[in-house]
């Protein structure tokens, strides 16, 4: 059940305001209108949801899965030579609940005379700034259709590496709460109930219950403290978090990272390529193309570079020239772009680019978890190893004592 604000004029001529609940649109007007008022504002307000599906943190971000597919049924019908508001009529039919008021609201603006992908740009929740540029490339140069289907494969094969690193994560983060939980163990239970054990004169504790002695000695003396600095740390970070500045300097660390650094990198450049390719085989020009370009990337780093591109292009610069400010793009993917420029088919080697670097994130991420199941399970083994045996030599050592 979807909720609607709806603003009228009744029969006495006075502006009355008021919302409704209904399962489409068409319904709540109906519901808006029934005794006599006459509509003429009618905006969604989303989807009443239990408390067990509600979003905790309320930020009201639509699935992606759900936008990816209405972007595909968009693509399909648009293609078909649909029009426009035709297409939403059917695509509504079949999208997803959480969608379909967002839908209808853009079938609404829409008819109104709106571009779709003006339309498109009231949803930020649903349809980010990258999709909206990109349809707007598109209806600039009546690809729509392709542009979209295009936009919908880059989109699924982001869902598809995501997909794959949070499978690859089960089992490790099970091992570590499974770790967690034994090491809590030891420490709050065993080790408390053997330290009488060790308040024996000449018997030296081993270094766990040294160590678990001496934090509880700290804590109790200055939580106080402890507690301060922690919020102030949190409020400073919390501060400087979303500071360009602050953000840039952490995505740069991150893309120096041994192992993390490549894979963000190909995702990045998997994803401008991919979208450059895109545009460009629909007639898109260059400077158009890299500005719809510009937001697909998640980093500031490669933003600025794409926007430092679209800059140089219009000043004469060719395209791989223009994207030699991308530091951290491969050669090979510039070699490729400057032989397209050559023999003109640049949109095919952006394209073939695009599937170079995703095939190397994959590889990459299937090395890397591949290697990390056995690493964090052999760590682990140790650290518990560790506890354990240093507790029962202690305790040993007491026994020895005791016959002496």
């Amino acid at each position: 059940m979807s909720r609607y604000r709806y603003e009228g004029i009744d029969r006495a001529g006075l502006l009355r305001r008021g919302r409704v609940e209904a399962e489409t649109r068409a319904k709540a007007l109906a519901l808006a209108g029934a005794g006599g008022l006459r509509v003429t504002s009618l905006e969604a307000l989303g989807t009443r949801e239990s408390i067990w599906t509600r979003d905790l943190f309320g930020s009201g971000k639509v699935a992606e899965a759900d936008v990816l597919t209405v972007v595909k049924d968009l693509s399909t019908l648009i293609a078909a030579d649909l029009t426009i508001d035709r297409t939403l009529r059917l695509v509504i039919r079949q999208a997803p609940k959480s969608m379909v008021p967002i839908l209808e609201a853009v079938l609404s603006d829409v008819l109104a005379g709106l571009p779709l992908s003006r339309a498109l740009a009231k949803h930020p929740k649903a349809f980010p700034r990258d999709v909206v540029e990109v349809a707007a490339a598109g209806e600039l140069t009546g690809t729509l259709g392709r542009v979209l289907a295009d936009l919908a494969t880059s989109m699924s094969r982001a869902q598809e590496i995501r997909r794959t690193i949070v499978s690859a994560l089960i089992y490790p983060s099970l091992l570590l709460i499974l770790a967690l939980g034994i090491v809590g163990l030891v420490v709050g239970v065993l080790v408390p109930a053997l330290e009488p054990l060790f308040d024996q004169p000449g018997v030296e504790p081993p270094a766990v219950i040294a160590l678990t002695r001496s934090v509880e000695a700290v804590l109790g003396a200055y939580w106080p403290v402890i507690l301060a600095a922690l919020a102030l740390a949190l409020a400073t970070l919390a501060a400087a978090w979303r500071r360009p500045r602050f953000a840039e300097a952490r995505e740069r660390l991150l893309l120096r990272l041994p192992l993390l650094g490549p894979v963000l990198v190909g995702i990045e450049a998997g994803r401008i390529c991919r979208t450059l390719g895109t545009l460009l085989g629909a007639s898109v020009p260059v400077p158009a193309a890299l500005a719809a370009t510009r937001l697909v990337p998640r980093r500031l780093v490669f933003r600025r570079a794409v926007d430092e591109a679209a800059r140089r292009v219009p000043e004469g610069a060719r395209l791989a020239s223009a994207l030699s400010g991308l530091e951290r793009l491969s050669p090979l993917t510039l070699r490729m772009i400057a032989t397209g420029e050559e023999v003109n088919r640049v949109p095919d080697m952006l394209m073939r680019a695009a599937e170079l670097h995703e095939e190397e994130v994959r590889l990459r991420l299937d090395r890397l978890f591949t290697a990390m199941t056995p690493i964090i399970t052999a760590g682990l083994g140790l650290v518990i190893g560790g506890l354990i045996l240093s507790i029962m030599s202690a305790i040993l050592s007491v026994n020895d004592l005791a016959l002496r």
